[in-house]
């Protein structure tokens, strides 16, 4: 009646660690940009120090994407290197909106725009666990 999901093949095993890395660098970027939003009372880094982690946070999971590349998951492969391009090229605008109003709300829709497609790895790490029973 209920059959439970296989193991992944050995030959996944360090796909599905590198798919690991991949995310955890970006979720790692992403919350060094939030991190960098007023809140309180206390004065948070600047914008550009955020935006330069995800950058590096990018490049660093650009460099690891064929390592997980497998051919179950082509579509969120795929989904997850058009959402490296398009945060990245979001980025400049939010250090322009940041350099350029004191409104968060200006600054919080900039931020969408480079966070929201980050999401295609949350995405992707479903997918991967339809597929196989994986651990945790």
């Amino acid at each position: 009646m209920f059959r439970r999901k296989p193991e992944p093949p050995e030959d996944r095993h360090a796909a599905w660690r590198s798919f690991l890395d991949c995310a955890e660098v970006i979720e790692g970027g992403r919350r060094v940009l939030l991190g960098t939003l007023p809140t309180g009372r206390v004065e948070p880094a600047p914008i550009g120090v955020g935006a330069d982690a995800l950058r590096r946070s990018i490049s660093d999971a650009r460099a690891w994407m064929g390592d997980w590349r497998v051919e179950e998951l082509e579509h969120e492969w795929q989904d997850c290197v058009d959402a490296l391009d398009e945060a990245e090229a979001a980025i400049d605008h939010v250090v322009e909106v940041a350099a350029s109003t004191d409104e968060l709300e200006e600054l919080l829709e900039s931020l969408q725009d480079v966070i929201d497609p980050l999401d295609a790895f949350a995405d992707a790490e479903r997918a991967w666990r339809r597929h196989w029973r994986l651990p945790r």
